[in-house]
C-alpha cells in the first residue's frame, strides 16, 4: 500500500494523538487489514497512564477485513476456520512466541505469557513485565509500522493465529475474543477429570464470581452455556451487575459494597446447603476481593485467580486454615493459548444467546478514544471501543 493511514499513537503519560503513520508494503509472508472495530483492554487503560518506550499504537482486540495479502500469507498465518483470502473479516490472538526458547518448546508455541522471546500486538513489550526479549519492536516509526488496531489499517505477521468471523456477527462483536479468552481460559483450569474429588465445576455445580466487569460477566456467560446449575456474580456497580446478570441469567446477584462478607456468605450457603461455592473465578484486581474468595469457597473448592495480575497489597493466608485443612486448590491465570482462544471464538458465536452487544458501552472513534479511556472510571463503563468501519 502506499500513502499513510490515521492512527491514534501513545506517545506520552496519558498521551494518545492521532496522526499520520506510513503505510507499509504487505510482504509475501502477510496480510494488511482494513480495521473495522478495536476494543479497549484493560491492559491499553493501566499501561496508557504510563510513558510508552516507544511510540505505540495500542489496541490488540481487533476485527478487520483483509484487503491485502502476500502469495505465502495463507501458509504463514495460521487460521483455525478455513483458507484466508482477500475480503475475509477476521479477529486474531495477539501474541506471537518465538518458537525456539525452552518455554516454547516446553508448553507449546503459543502459550504466552512464559515465551522468552515474543511479540503482541499494540503493547511495547517492555511494558509487560517479562524476561527476555521483543522480537519485533512496536514502534510506529519501524516497519511494518501499523502493528497496534487504534488504526485504519493494520499489518498482521506472519505467525498470527486468526479465526474468520461470521457474516452476521459485528465487529464491534467479533473484537471480544480476547477477553471471552481470558474467561474461556478461567473456566477450563477448574476443569478436572470427571469423578476426581476435587471436580467442582460440572452441571451440578454453584459458581461464584467476583467482579461485575467484562471478564466476570463473560465468565459467568460461558459457565451457563456450559450448563452450570447456580450461577452467582458479586460486584459493587449497581449497573455492570445488571448487564453481568443479563448476559449470564445469573440466578443471584450479591453487591460487596452494600452487603457484608457475613450476608453474602449466607445468600452464598442458601444455595449450597450451608457450604460455600464450590468454584469461585476471582475477577477483580485487589487483594481484598481474593481473600473474600477464600471466605466464600467452601471446602475442597477450588479458586481461580484472574483479576491480580498487577502488583497488590499482600493479604492474609494461613496455610492451614485456607490450604490444608479446607483441602482448596488455587489456580493462578496469566498464560493463555491459541487454543483457549479458539474454544472462545466458538463461544462468541453465541453472542445473540448471550447479548454481549450489552458489554459494549462506549463507543468512539480515532480522534475520541483517550477521552474515552480517560472516562473509563464512569460507573456505567463497562468496555469502551473504536469504531472504525466507516
Amino acid at each position: 500500500m502506499n500513502g499513510t493511514c490515521k492512527a491514534a499513537v501513545w506517545v506520552g503519560e496519558e498521551d494518545i494523538r492521532v496522526m499520520d503513520v506510513q503505510l507499509p508494503e504487505c510482504r509475501d509472508d502477510g496480510m494488511i487489514i482494513k480495521v473495522e472495530a478495536a476494543s479497549i483492554c484493560g491492559t491499553d487503560l493501566h499501561v496508557f497512564h504510563n510513558k510508552p518506550s516507544v511510540p505505540t499504537i495500542l489496541g490488540h482486540e481487533v476485527c478487520g477485513t483483509i484487503v491485502e495479502m502476500g502469495k505465502n500469507a495463507h501458509k504463514t498465518i495460521k487460521c483455525y476456520t478455513g483458507r484466508l483470502k482477500i475480503g475475509d473479516r477476521i479477529n486474531l490472538y495477539p501474541w506471537i512466541t518465538c518458537g525456539n526458547c525452552t518455554s516454547c518448546l516446553r508448553f507449546g508455541v503459543g502459550a504466552c505469557g512464559v515465551c522468552e522471546n515474543s511479540f503482541v500486538y499494540g503493547l511495547p513489550y517492555e511494558c509487560l513485565g517479562m524476561s527476555g526479549k521483543p522480537v519485533m519492536t512496536s514502534s510506529m516509526e519501524t516497519e511494518p509500522y501499523i502493528k497496534g488496531g487504534f488504526s485504519e489499517y493494520m499489518y498482521i505477521l506472519p505467525g498470527t493465529y486468526v479465526w474468520q468471523v461470521p457474516k452476521d456477527m459485528p465487529s464491534s462483536v467479533a473484537s471480544l475474543l480476547d477477553p471471552m479468552a481470558v474467561a474461556m481460559r478461567a473456566v477450563e483450569l477448574a476443569w478436572r477429570s470427571p469423578g476426581v474429588l476435587e471436580d467442582v465445576l460440572n452441571p451440578a455445580s454453584v459458581a461464584l464470581i467476583i467482579g461485575d466487569g467484562q471478564i466476570g460477566a463473560l465468565t459467568a456467560g460461558c459457565l451457563r452455556m456450559l450448563g452450570v446449575s447456580k450461577i452467582l456474580i458479586a460486584g459493587g456497580r449497581t449497573e455492570r451487575l445488571k448487564v453481568a446478570q443479563e448476559i449470564s441469567n445469573a440466578d443471584c446477584i450479591l453487591n460487596y459494597h452494600t452487603q457484608s462478607l457475613e450476608e453474602r456468605k449466607e445468600i452464598i450457603g442458601s444455595y449450597t446447603g450451608g457450604a460455600g461455592a464450590d468454584v469461585v473465578f476471582q475477577c477483580v484486581g485487589n487483594g481484598r476481593a481474593f481473600r473474600d474468595g477464600i471466605e466464600l469457597m467452601r471446602s475442597v473448592g477450588t479458586l481461580v485467580e484472574v483479576g491480580n495480575i498487577a502488583s497488590t497489597s499482600p493479604i492474609e493466608f494461613d496455610p492451614a486454615r485456607d490450604l490444608c485443612s479446607k483441602h482448596a486448590t488455587y489456580i493462578g491465570m496469566s498464560v493463555n493459548t491459541p487454543m483457549a482462544f479458539n474454544k472462545a471464538f466458538h463461544m462468541l458465536c453465541k453472542y445473540k444467546e448471550l447479548h454481549l452487544e450489552k458489554l459494549l458501552t462506549n463507543c468512539c472513534t480515532l480522534d475520541t478514544v483517550l477521552e474515552t479511556m480517560m472516562n473509563s472510571s464512569d460507573p456505567n463503563y463497562i468496555k469502551g471501543w473504536v469504531d472504525l468501519a466507516k
